[in-house]
């Protein structure tokens, strides 16, 4: 019969329950020391006292630094059955496992010890049953004690169950079969908590108590490094052989087990399987290729410097003259000169003087010319702000050294016939590269012909007429060679049209006649041309 010495034990505070049991912290006031009382919730029948004395005793004679020490059983007034343990102020392993793992090495030394400790056990006949992180406590020393060893298997068998109890994550297959069990069962618990310590997930893991029973009765788990890189294969090999199916497949024994882990727990960390990079272009050693590459690139960064300046000096375009803008000191009469019709002149090698009435023609042009060079200075306020001036640009003739060299290059003089039959665009006309006149479409009449005279030097000039978008870009443009003659009425015409085409739409189109002209420019004609539109 188990007697209880009254007031021995005084429980301080509560530890921890579960369905069958409770432990609270306790003081010995026999000894003085703080111990665990563990009371169980359900009594024992009729004679099973002494059967759960005789267990009693052969776990309180186990002693090993990974088994917590049973220092007293009794029963109390109630008839209740308790237990005092060693009182470990550590918490329990679950706690350092979430929701983190462990570091291989000591995964591998904690496991080789409880497998030390379980080794004990089963040689005195015990077996656990019930090996889960949450009754593995860790001391403030790091170190590792296995709790309940035996106590909560007899508990649960003579409390009238019938069956083991247990965690169903860390049953063996011949547990949830209802085979007989031995050490491997606890041995494959024990695989399934080293498992955890090493990736931080169960191998074995469902929504409910079946589906958890059929992965570990038939579903083979993942291997631990492919959750954790750290762990090498020899460890990968150890954990699928204590997670065998067949108890046959497995440990004999935990001291195997243990012999197992010990010399995996003493190796140098393993870190992670090494990441491959790849090797950066400069690292890697210089081959004849690269040699080539590296050239090739030089080659391709040149071109693409100087191409774009070629094609730019090739192909450019001149830009559109700024509008509008007034030359000071221009006189309207300069814009009121007599439209004329003039066709496309022929060069004249006679030698003959001109007719009388052709000199009489010229006489009012030139002394006009004359007058507009010699009253630029005079007349400036007043062609800047009269109201009817025009949106035209008079570029003044080139300088002159002396007046007799002057009025004698000056004496022929360039005619310029505008008629545009639309009202876009800008109109810009060139001799030998120089600007001589441009004009606003926009605010002209279609129709109404635009009058110009400059003057010019006797001789061949190279003529240019350029029409230009709104957005300053060139559209069309038309060149020629044409002489001005001191004899001949030195007329450019110039018509802005558009014209229908076959299955097109209207397209513009420049007319040019040019004065006395000699010969075409390269690809243009002498007489009146058209020319396609160069349209964006």
């Amino acid at each position: 019969m188990i007697t209880l010495q009254k007031g021995r034990y005084e429980a301080l505070e509560p530890l921890g329950s579960g369905a069958t049991s409770r432990v609270e912290k306790a003081r010995d006031n026999v000894i003085g020391r703080t111990v665990a009382l563990k009371t169980f919730i359900n009594g024992f029948g009729e004679g099973q006292e002494q059967q759960f004395l005789r267990e009693a005793q052969i776990i309180g004679q186990l002693s090993n630094p990974a088994i917590v020490q049973l220092y007293d059983v009794g029963i109390d007034e109630q008839g209740t059955p308790f237990l005092v343990m060693e009182y470990i102020a550590g918490k329990t392993l679950e706690h350092h496992l979430d929701p983190s793992r462990l570091p291989p090495q000591r995964a591998c030394a904690w496991a080789a010890d409880l497998a030390g400790a379980l080794a004990i056990a089963h040689r005195a006949g015990i077996l656990h049953g019930d090996v889960k992180p949450g009754n593995i406590l860790v001391t403030p020393e790091n170190k590792v004690k296995l709790g309940d060893f035996g106590i909560a298997r007899f508990a649960s068998q003579v409390s009238g169950s019938g069956r083991l109890m247990g965690t169903p994550a860390y049953l063996a297959p011949e547990q949830i079969e209802g085979r007989p069990q031995d050490s491997r069962s606890d041995q494959f618990a024990l695989g399934i908590v080293l498992y955890q310590m090493l990736t931080g997930a169960r191998p074995f893991d469902g929504s409910s108590v079946g589906a958890v029973c059929a992965q570990i009765l038939n579903a083979a788990p993942m291997p631990p490094s492919q959750r954790n890189r750290a762990v090498t294969p020899a460890l990968d090999r150890v954990v699928a052989r204590c997670l065998a199916k067949n108890p046959e497949d497995r440990f004999s024994s935990c001291d195997d087990l243990a012999a197992a882990l010990y010399p995996l727990a003493r190796s140098q960390p393993q870190p992670g399987a090494p990441q491959i990079r790849e090797r950066s272009w400069w690292s890697k050693p210089v081959r004849k290729y690269d040699v080539w590459l590296a050239a090739s690139a030089c080659l391709l960064l040149a071109a693409s410097i100087q191409l774009p300046r070629s094609l730019s000096v090739r192909y450019a375009l001149s830009p559109a003259p700024a509008h509008p803008h007034f030359l000071p000191g221009v006189p309207y009469e300069a814009y009121g000169h007599t439209p004329q019709s003039v066709a496309a002149a022929q060069p004249d090698t006679s030698d003959a003087p001109a007719p009388p009435s052709k000199q009489k023609t010229l006489a009012p042009r030139v002394n006009r010319t004359a007058r507009l060079a010699a009253s630029r200075g005079k007349e400036r306020g007043d062609s800047q702000n009269s109201p009817s001036m025009r949106s035209l640009v008079a570029v003044p003739p080139l300088p002159v050294l002396n007046e007799p060299a002057a009025q004698a290059a000056l004496t022929p003089g360039l005619h310029i016939e505008i008629t545009s039959a639309v009202t876009e665009g800008t109109l810009a006309i060139f001799a030998d590269h120089q600007l001589l006149f441009t004009t606003n479409l926009v605010t002209d009449k279609p129709g109404q012909p635009i009058h110009f005279e400059h003057a010019l030097p006797a001789g061949s000039h190279q003529f240019r007429v350029a029409l230009y978008k709104p957005d300053r870009s060139l559209q069309l443009e038309k060149e020629g060679l044409a002489e001005i003659r001191a004899d001949a009425d030195n007329t450019l015409a110039v018509r802005v049209n558009r014209h229908a085409k076959l299955l097109r739409r209207r397209e513009l189109a420049l007319d040019v006649v040019w004065p006395g002209a000699l010969a075409p420019a390269a690809g243009h004609a002498s007489t009146t041309v058209k020319t396609a539109a160069f349209l964006k």
